[in-house]
């Protein structure tokens, strides 16, 4: 069992799907899941006990779940922490588990809180991401938590983020 969490800002998503595909080329059986927050897809397993989780997981060697929750962004539903039972069944099962541990509210760089990211204790990676999406562009439109910056990062809402700007985010 190998369990990899993704933190960062803007392809966090995109990272644990190409992940997913390259696991289960190999024959693994992957299971992703979020910490926080994360937008549920059309094959997302909403679980009401273990074998909601389990049965997909054998199947198919594929299962992303958590529970629904209710957020600020209310037109995409999104999904949120497994509960700490269900997480424990599957990681018995699954051979590679893959944890959104981050948010960014879709935005492609940001300035974590303090409790942030939020990665579980059994984590074996962590794979950090930030979108390069954000080059060039005010750094009003492309962090999040820009509210958070000191002027050690010198960041300022007008800022055009430069490669050396995600470098410090990155930092």
């Amino acid at each position: 069992m190998m369990i990899i969490a993704v933190v960062g800002s803007g392809g966090k998503t995109t990272r644990i799907h190409k992940l997913s595909r390259y696991y289960r080329s190999l024959g693994k059986k992957v299971f992703v899941t979020t910490t926080t927050h994360m937008k549920k897809e059309p094959d997302t397993v909403i679980p009401t006990c273990a074998k909601d989780l389990l049965n997909p997981l054998s199947e198919t060697g594929y299962c992303m779940a958590g529970m629904l929750t209710t957020t600020k962004d209310a037109p995409v539903q999104k999904i949120g922490p497994l509960p700490k039972n269900l997480y424990e069944h599957v990681v018995k099962e699954a051979d590679i588990m893959l944890i959104e541990a981050d948010g960014s509210r879709g935005m492609p760089a940001k300035i974590p809180a303090q409790y942030e990211p939020v990665i579980p204790e059994n984590v074996d990676e962590i794979h950090i991401v930030i979108g390069m999406s954000a080059l060039g562009k005010s750094a009003r439109e492309v962090v999040h938590r820009l509210s958070l910056a000191d002027k050690d990062l010198e960041i300022k809402e007008d800022t055009i983020i430069t490669p050396f700007h995600l470098q410090k985010l990155l930092k």
